[in-house]
């Protein structure tokens, strides 16, 4: 009996199914056409075009970019923003941070997500020690309740009171109160969304979540509803930012933990492929076709934070995998600016109409336009043979730009793909060297629809002297939406001192968090025993912003070995210091200002297979442009068809189903036994 268990990645170009046949231990991808207007249609088309039977299909995991996408664009909810009177103006003040110091131009950030005619302050104060201050009465609760109801056009309830990370009694009664009196409107309140000191990240975090909540409420209960009606009756989840996996209708009642969802499972997969090669160090690129996301991987563990952005001085307050996108893939615009220079991107043709090759109707030459016209792309097998590509439409759209730019049609299109390079190369280095990060002591794992395309030239523009292209790699992130585990993290935030702590208090505190954790995961439907796993975030007194440091186990210990333990965490606090800034500072006092305990249910997941060459791929050429060598005959093979273990010199193309590997002169390719191919780049 075949038994299912199914990725599904849907991105702004495409989305990306992986299969995995737990009973045959077998592993397979397709792509197809993303409808960011009807997100259900390309979400069902592609188990539909899988031949999946729905009685097969054990487990389903989703990303998806939906909530990233509503807040950049800002096309969420509208919010109705309730804080201690007098603080209305916390989102809107934001910080004195500028994003350029001496640009006299620069104009702050528009406040995020909430006008101020929806603000709300109601009358009540808890202190900076979490003690009340002025009760919250019944009688400003009703009247602030009169008031919203009153508005009629709220959308959604963002709380945030003064100090509720310390004393949640008045924001649990409001939100008691309001869900009673206004049933309708999706509320967020901070306590559960963001326990965070810092009241203006705390009152940003909440209003995002409820920003998107709506939508992502609806759009969960669309998915759920196109399941049923296809007879696929099964229990599916969603990946969150921080690469863990959550059921779908906490993922509703917690939208703000999907805004990197997509590329969190590419870091997974990536992850995991790095552990099976043994490298430590790798720097992962997923060019898709709307974006590119990078990321570090250190010591064989993607890094983490606890910041995303909206945009600049917009912050969101959830944990998630450290990971940079910028606006570069396959659908990236290329045009000539008010100074009639070339440029490429952030602007995409998307999936609709997408690029001039597609013949959807697009007009502006994309990325992928001019690798068709480079002779990179094979116009008859882009994702293989399902989408035939124009090649024609492409090269007079380029041979237009080229005339207008005073330039060839192929020196142009080469131009396109090497500023698009240029744009990835860019932000890796602020993954890598802005860190202190030297990137040719890292290899480069490139995957998504367009990364093994651009990743050898990517790799030599930053000297990193090896490429790893892994199987699957079109719908990698959906294969990595299978590598995730359950995961729960819970934050609780008090400040404690090293020279005053009692290391008893941080026990039991961290002994009631990984209580919490658990239980949530247990409400999810985890049944086995979890792993759970402890941070501080930690500072030196006077300084103003801490680090995050995993530390040992804590909680449940005697005084003794809380405080041995306790010991080991400033130690690990102190490496990590002199790792992110060059200095330790001897016995300073060192402050804890908050306590994560992640708690990770682990689930079955895919063994990438050994595999053996394939008959039935003959070999083929054709005419392929390199900037180094001009127009060439370039060879041809299939993935599938390549030897194990054996050593080819480029020139070469490698094609498979939802991705081409472009291997240029110099460079050499050899496809290990797990079906990962390694391009060693030339001195």
């Amino acid at each position: 009996m075949t038994s299912l268990r199914i990725g599904i990645d849907t991105g702004g170009t495409f989305t990306d199914l992986i299969a995995f046949d737990t009973s045959a231990g077998t592993v397979g991808s397709l792509k197809v056409a993303s409808t960011p207007a009807e997100p259900l249609r390309a979400f069902l088309g592609a188990i539909d075009a899988s031949g999946a039977a729905a009685t097969d299909i054990d487990f389903l995991v989703h990303g998806t970019t939906v909530a990233t996408n509503t807040m950049i664009q800002r096309t969420g909810a509208r919010v109705g923003f309730i804080c201690t009177a007098g603080h209305e103006d916390i989102p809107y003040i934001q910080r004195v941070n500028r994003q350029f110091l001496y640009d006299l131009t620069w104009n702050k950030p528009r406040p995020l997500l909430a006008s101020r005619r929806d603000c709300y302050g109601v009358d009540e104060r808890i202190t900076a020690d979490g003690e009340v201050l002025r009760p919250l009465s019944a009688e400003a609760v009703n009247d602030l309740c009169d008031c919203l109801a009153a508005d009629g056009e709220l959308e959604a309830l963002a709380v945030c009171l003064l100090f509720s990370y310390l004393n949640t009694d008045h924001e649990a009664a409001l939100a008691a109160a309001l869900r009673e009196r206004l049933p309708g409107l999706p509320l967020s309140v901070s306590h559960e969304v963001a326990p965070i000191w810092r009241e203006y990240e705390r009152s940003s975090t909440v209003i995002a979540d409820a920003y998107v909540k709506p939508l992502i409420q609806g759009y969960v209960a669309s998915l759920t509803g196109g399941l049923t009606e296809a007879d696929i009756v099964v229990n599916w989840a969603m990946m969150k930012s921080n690469g863990g996996l959550m059921n779908a209708d906490a993922a509703a009642d917690h939208p703000i933990h999907l805004v990197m969802s997509g590329p969190a499972g590419g870091a997974v997969a990536s992850r995991h492929v790095a552990g099976l090669l043994g490298l430590e160090n790798v720097v992962t690129l997923d060019v898709g076709g709307t974006s590119a996301d990078v990321a570090l991987i250190l010591g064989g563990d993607v890094g983490y934070t606890t910041s995303y952005e909206v945009e600049w001085g917009i912050p969101a307050a959830i944990p998630l995998m450290d990971i940079k996108t910028v606006g570069a893939g396959g659908g990236s615009v290329a045009y000539l600016n008010a100074g009639g220079f070339l440029q490429v991107g952030p602007q995409s043709a998307g999936a609709d109409p997408g690029p001039i090759c597609y013949g959807a109707g697009g007009q502006q030459v994309t990325v992928t336009d001019a690798n068709l016209a480079l002779g990179h792309l094979d116009p008859d097998y882009f994702c293989g043979g399902a989408m035939p590509l124009d090649a024609e439409a492409a090269r007079r759209g380029i041979a237009e730009l080229a005339a207008a730019a005073d330039m060839a049609p192929l020196e142009l299109a080469q131009a396109v793909v090497e500023i698009a390079d240029e744009n990835v190369a860019n932000a890796i280095r602020m993954v890598s060297i802005d860190r202190g990060h030297d990137p040719r002591h890292f290899a480069l794992l490139a995957f998504g629809g367009a990364g093994p395309l651009h990743g050898a030239a990517v790799a030599h523009k930053l000297h990193v002297p090896t490429l790893v292209v892994p199987p699957f790699p079109g719908s990698f992130s959906a294969l990595g939406l299978l590598l995730g585990d359950l995961r729960v993290d819970k934050l609780w935030t008090q400040s404690f001192r090293s020279d005053r702590a009692s290391p008893t208090e941080v026990s039991e505190r961290f002994a009631t968090i990984a209580a919490a954790a658990a239980e949530e995961l247990r409400a999810q439907g985890y049944e086995g025993d979890c792993e759970l796993r402890y941070a501080i975030n930690m500072r030196y007194l006077g300084q103003n912003y801490e680090t995050e440091v995993e530390v040992p186990p804590i909680d449940a210990l005697d005084a003794a070995g809380a405080a041995e333990q306790l010991q080991r965490a400033y130690a690990a606090f102190s490496d990590r210091h002199r790792q992110m800034y060059e200095y330790v500072i001897a016995d300073a006092v060192v402050e804890m200002v908050s306590f994560r305990v992640s708690a990770v249910g682990a689930i079955p997941h895919p063994r990438l297979a050994q595999v053996r060459p394939e008959s039935g791929h003959p070999e083929s050429s054709r005419p392929v442009y390199f900037a180094e060598a001009g127009m060439v005959d370039c060879r041809v093979l299939h993935r599938r068809a390549l030897p194990i273990l054996a050593e080819i010199d480029g020139p070469l193309i490698v094609a498979e189903e939802g991705s081409t590997t472009l291997v240029a002169p110099g460079m050499r390719i050899r496809r290990t036994p797990e079906d990962v191919l390694i391009v060693e780049l030339s001195s």
